[in-house]
């Protein structure tokens, strides 16, 4: 038999679709890290508007609108990238973007290492896994050594054109995967947030905030600085010529009742459900005060809660 014939028989099988054994190796540490990344974006989906918070606590980009898209934008991506590596769509390719994405990641926790930003939570999964900064640039650190790993075995696997082509429903699966970080974050009135009052179920007040007009709190019970904010809150009550108060929040009736005994809120603190509280909140701070009229929102303040003159000049601008 001649050289020439030896070497045909040795690469049939690679010519028929064979794929070795450490493409299979790579493509497994490569769903391990798409599981990861799957996750993440599927916490982040699930309440978007924590994680614009989360992106403008770094302090990389100015504005909400950019924070925003840039928040949408990389929940869809994790959610895609995560889907692409699990079922081996492009492999090759998603391993180049992974580790691409994972450096861009690991530069931002960088700089707010680097510049002493107080960024408590890395948001990397939303409010789910709490991890300081440190804490996550390692574990990136660790991810970006699988993704080698995973990209190293991958590539110099001698797999034939055919093995290597995307399937019909790998490519399904990654879109709707994509469909879901893309459309599930406007199920929670992303990205308008706090704009749309009309939906809000209230227990525990009489005020009915669809109607005339009101001064709403937004609060957190826990929340130390909404805890600093009862005097002002309290200046707001039964005050003449002035719109009706009342603060929302969601935590439950015995923390309600302990937060008015203990800080002596004069005013009526009632519940609304933790997916309104999320949505009405948005990428905004607690205490929100919010200016309704007829349940349409004519000012917003966030942090800290305004004077009586500033509500009165909100109140003048608009009939």
């Amino acid at each position: 038999m001649s050289s020439e014939n030896v070497a045909n028989t040795v690469s049939a099988p690679l010519e028929t679709g064979a794929v070795p054994w450490r493409f299979y190796v790579g493509w497994g540490l490569a769903a391990m890290l798409g599981l990861v990344w799957l996750a993440a974006g599927v916490i982040k989906a699930f309440e978007p508007f924590e994680f614009v918070r989360q992106v403008a606590s770094f302090q990389l980009v100015p504005g909400k609108a950019a924070q925003t898209a840039i928040a949408w934008g990389l929940l869809v991506v994790e959610c895609t990238l995560g889907a692409a590596l699990i079922f081996g769509y492009r492999l090759r390719w998603s391993l180049v973007v992974a580790g691409c994405l994972t450096l861009l990641l690991m530069g931002a926790l960088a700089w707010v290492i680097l510049a002493g930003i107080p960024v408590e939570d890395c948001g990397c999964f939303g409010s789910q896994v709490k991890r300081s900064p440190k804490e996550a640039l390692l574990e990136d650190g660790l991810m970006l050594g699988v993704t080698a790993a995973a990209g190293w075995l991958v590539w110099n696997s001698p797999v034939s054109p055919t093995a290597l082509q995307p399937r019909h429903w790998q490519g399904v699966a990654v879109l709707a995967c994509a469909l879901f970080g893309l459309l599930t974050p406007l199920a929670f009135g992303f990205p308008l947030g706090g704009s749309d009052w009309s939906r809000v179920k209230v227990s525990g007040t009489k005020v009915n905030v669809a109607t005339g007009e009101c001064l709403v709190a937004l609060i957190d019970t826990e929340c130390t600085h909404c805890q600093e904010s009862v005097p002002q809150l309290n200046a707001y009550v039964s005050v003449k010529d002035f719109p009706t108060f009342v603060a929302l929040c969601s935590n439950e009736e015995w923390r309600r009742k302990f937060f008015i005994q203990r800080f002596g809120a004069k005013f009526e603190l009632g519940e609304i459900s933790k997916e309104d509280f999320k949505r009405l909140l948005a990428d905004g701070d607690t205490p929100r005060i919010v200016l309704l009229r007829q349940g349409k929102v004519i000012a917003v303040w966030d942090g800290t809660p305004p004077s009586l003159d500033e509500v009165r000049r909100a109140r003048a601008k608009r009939p």
